[in-house]
């Protein structure tokens, strides 16, 4: 089954995501809270998706989707904030990511997302 490494300092918003992954079959194989340990889990897990929020405690999307996509070119890239839409709009394009959704959205957006990414 293909991983979904989780990029997120929100514990609870990290384990709600796990368990949503969980009831849709995916597997969630790693979490991180800090860019740096978000590059490592993605070289280390080789995750097919990896969910990462807009703003870490060391690092905001703009520059760690780069170091992601360097460490897990195999990997699709979800960007996640509770920023209002047009804001993540604007994020998700210039991160240049693969997909991005609300951090409002339901369980059933966030599987349908994961499960287009994982194609």
């Amino acid at each position: 089954m293909p991983g979904v490494l989780i990029c997120d300092d929100a514990v609870a918003f990290s384990v709600l995501f796990r368990r949503w992954m969980r009831d849709c079959a995916v597997d969630v194989v790693g979490h991180a809270t800090t860019a740096e340990d978000a590059v490592a889990n993605a070289r280390d897990l080789r995750p097919a998706v990896i969910v990462v929020d807009h703003l870490l405690p060391d690092a905001v999307s703009g520059e760690l989707v780069p170091r992601l996509r360097e460490a897990a070119p195999q990997a699709k890239l979800l960007l996640i904030s509770s920023m209002p839409s047009r804001e993540l709009e604007q994020a998700a394009e210039a991160a240049a990511v693969d997909a991005h959704l609300s951090k409002a959205a339901t369980p059933e957006e966030m599987c349908q997302a994961i499960h287009a990414l994982l194609g």
